[in-house]
């Protein structure tokens, strides 16, 4: 038993400074291949573009419902502007809304 451990005990030991070595050689091979400049980068949102369709329920129907297809920059104007008619709505400026079509 105590020939069991010892062994474990050196095979620890002989392991760790290459564990430390590789560690150390892992970091300097990220730090080598990190793009030199953020402009470099690719754009903030590639998936703008990418269609998304969603079924939407009919006011006064429960069966009937509408698909619509929009790309992901549409939707977040879509709902963007939903939330500026909630907050003129809620503080009673309705007065300067422009109407707008879906």
């Amino acid at each position: 038993m105590k020939k069991v451990i010892s062994s474990l005990a050196v095979m620890v030991l002989m392991t760790q400074p290459m564990a430390a070595t590789a560690w150390a050689q892992s970091s300097q091979d990220q730090v080598a291949t990190s793009p030199a400049a953020p402009a470099a980068q690719a754009p903030a949102d590639p998936d703008a573009n990418r269609e998304i369709c969603k079924a939407e329920t009919t006011t006064g129907s429960r069966l009937a419902k509408k698909k619509t297809c929009r790309t992901k920059a549409e939707w977040d104007e879509h709902y963007r502007l939903q939330r500026q008619e909630a907050e003129q709505m809620q503080r009673g400026d309705m007065a300067n809304r422009t109407p707008r079509g879906n």
